[in-house]
């Protein structure tokens, strides 16, 4: 189920502090580590696997683009 881009960003915001880049499964290790949502889960586990991000807004973009934002 979609959720909101506050929960994302929230992560995606986060690790863009540490490193210039990111891909799936970075985003998934944060959520693992932490009590995240199943949705917001679901919506990493989304993206497609390789791609590397560079900031917050091309991950949102990317969550967009296959449905995963419920805003």
């Amino acid at each position: 189920m979609p959720a909101s881009w506050n929960d994302f960003e929230e992560i995606a915001t986060h690790i863009f502090k540490f490193t210039s880049e990111a891909t799936r499964s970075d985003f998934l290790d944060i959520c693992y580590a932490n009590d995240i949502s199943d949705d917001v889960v679901d919506g990493f586990d989304a993206l497609r696997e390789g791609v590397m991000f560079h900031n917050a807004e091309e991950v949102k973009a990317a969550l967009s683009e296959i449905g995963q934002l419920s805003e």
